[in-house]
C-alpha cells in the first residue's frame, strides 16, 4: 500500500477530490463477465474522459448479483488498466463481515487504493450494530476504508459518523441521502476529519461553491461526456479556480441531459425498478461497452429503448460521440 494503516486519513485527504465515476459491470450475452469490455469502459474514462478516480463493483456494478470470485476479478481488471494512473475504490460491500474483509483483504493486495463498504442492510438496525461491524472490518484489513450511507439502509447520523471517524483507517464518506440537511449536519461533524461526497452531481458545483466539497463520487460523469466534451470536468475545474460565471454557464448546459438523466434513472428507477440496464443501455448509445443486466435486474423492453435512444439523441450527445470516433454500439 501507498500508506500505513493511521496514515490513510491524510493519505484520503491527498487523493479523494476532484471528478470519479462509478461504471457500471459489463457481462457477456451468455452471462460470463466481459473482461475486454470492463477493461475497455475503463481506459475510456481514463484516457479519453480525463476522470480523476474511478469506484468498481458499487450498487451500480450489481455487486449483490456477482460471485465473491468475480467482484475480485473486476478488481485485478480495474489495477492492471489503470497502472497507477488513477486512484481506484473497490466495492466490498456484503452482509456477511467475513466476506467484507476477505474482499478487502483482496483489494488491498491487488493496489487498490482505498474500499468502500455499505452499511449492512440485515440485522444492523442500531447504531451499536453498525459501528460493531465496521470496527471488525476495519480491525482486520490496513486499507482505507470510505463509509457508504443510503436512504435503503439503517442512516448513519452525525453521532455515529463520529464514532466511525475515530476508527483509524475509516478516511471518507460517500452520502447517497437526498435531503441536503442530513449531508450539512455530517459535514459539520466529521467533514474536518474525513473526506465527504455527495453521490449526485446536479447539487455539486453549489456543494463546491457554498459547501466547500471537493469531490464527486457518481455515474454520471462517463454518462454526460464523451471524448472532446468534458462539461463537468469543465465546471468543476472552473469552480476550483474561482470563475464562478464560467462554471455556472458550463453547468447550465448540462441541464438537457439532466432531464434525461430524470426521466429513465431517477434514484436507480421509480416504481420498484432499479435501472441499471438504462444505465448500460446509455453507454451503449456513446459507444461504450454495456451489455446486458443480471436478475433481479430487469432488461428494458425494446420501445422503452427507442424512446430512451430518441431522447439521448435529442440531447446532442450520441452525435458528440460519433464524431469523436465512437461506434454506438446499442442494438
Amino acid at each position: 500500500m501507498k500508506y500505513r494503516k493511521h496514515e490513510a486519513k491524510g493519505y484520503a485527504k491527498t487523493v479523494l477530490k476532484g471528478v470519479w465515476t462509478a461504471l457500471p459491470t459489463s457481462f457477456t450475452p451468455d452471462d460470463r463477465l466481459d473482461e475486454a469490455g470492463n477493461a475497455a469502459n475503463l481506459e475510456h474514462c481514463i484516457s479519453k474522459l480525463k476522470l480523476e478516480g474511478h469506484y468498481c463493483i458499487g450498487n451500480v456494478g450489481e455487486f449483490w448479483a456477482m460471485t465473491n470470485e468475480e467482484r475480485m476479478r473486476v478488481v485485478e481488471i480495474n489495477v492492471d488498466v489503470a497502472k497507477g494512473r488513477i486512484p481506484l475504490i473497490a466495492g466490498c460491500h456484503h452482509q456477511n463481515p467475513y466476506e467484507a474483509v476477505k474482499l478487502a483483504q483482496h483489494a488491498q493486495s491487488a493496489g487498490v487504493d482505498f474500499v468502500i463498504i455499505l452499511t449492512p442492510y440485515v440485522a444492523a438496525r442500531g447504531d451499536d450494530a453498525v459501528y460493531d461491524y465496521f470496527k471488525f472490518v476495519c480491525e482486520r484489513v490496513d486499507i482505507g476504508i470510505v463509509l457508504f450511507n443510503t436512504e435503503v439502509t439503517y442512516p448513519i447520523s452525525p453521532k455515529l459518523a463520529n464514532r466511525l471517524a475515530a476508527l483509524p483507517n475509516m478516511c471518507g464518506f460517500k452520502q447517497g441521502v437526498s435531503k441536503p440537511q442530513p449531508t450539512t449536519a455530517l459535514r459539520d461533524a466529521i467533514g474536518h476529519t474525513v473526506e465527504v461526497s455527495v453521490a449526485d452531481e446536479a447539487p455539486f458545483l453549489y456543494n463546491i461553491s457554498v459547501c466547500g466539497d471537493r469531490w464527486l463520487l457518481n455515474y454520471c460523469p462517463h454518462l454526460y461526456q464523451v471524448p472532446g466534451y468534458t462539461p463537468v470536468n469543465d465546471y468543476t475545474r472552473a469552480a476550483l479556480a474561482g470563475d464562478m460565471n464560467k462554471a455556472t454557464e458550463i453547468c447550465r448546459s448540462l441541464n438537457p441531459l439532466r432531464s434525461v438523466l430524470a426521466k429513465w434513472i431517477p434514484g436507480y428507477g421509480g416504481g420498484g425498478r432499479m435501472a441499471i440496464a438504462e444505465q448500460k443501455f446509455w453507454m451503449e448509445c456513446i459507444g461504450m461497452a454495456g451489455g446486458p443486466v443480471r436478475v433481479p435486474c430487469a432488461e428494458m423492453t425494446r420501445d422503452a429503448k427507442e424512446q430512451m435512444r430518441a431522447d439521448l439523441e435529442a440531447t446532442g450527445l450520441p452525435a458528440r460521440a460519433r464524431a469523436a470516433g465512437l461506434q454506438k454500439r446499442a442494438a
